[in-house]
């Protein structure tokens, strides 16, 4: 993600957000909300209901919020949270949405 980020930054763009191919309740209406918060703030999340996030948005690289992370568990978004605070970053938080993990996260309706 902070290669990601770093590469779309270094070709000139000022706001960018990363989304999780794996959250279904994910629309452009949220991806929108999100670039509208990067107006007002340097950071923006959505957090998901498992502990990670399906979006992180920045306007500048702050590579430090990739690091000490214990990915793939439940304090992915609040370990975030306190960085963007230790870094006095402006932050907002987007809606919380589940995501994909394992079959049984999969929504009723998609089979």
């Amino acid at each position: 993600m902070s290669n990601a980020f770093g590469e779309g930054f270094n070709n000139g763009y000022q706001s960018i957000c990363i989304i999780g191919s794996d959250c279904f309740e994910l629309n452009s209406k949220i991806i929108l909300q999100a670039f509208e918060t990067l107006t007002k703030n340097d950071v923006v999340m959505g957090p998901a209901k498992d502990g990670g996030y399906y979006l992180l948005g920045m306007n500048r690289l702050h590579r430090e919020v990739f690091k000490n992370k214990t990915w793939s568990t439940d304090s992915v978004s609040t370990e975030t949270i306190s960085d963007f605070k230790e870094l006095g970053l402006t932050y907002d938080l987007l809606e919380v949405l589940s995501d994909v993990d394992e079959e049984k996260d999969l929504p009723l309706d998609f089979w």
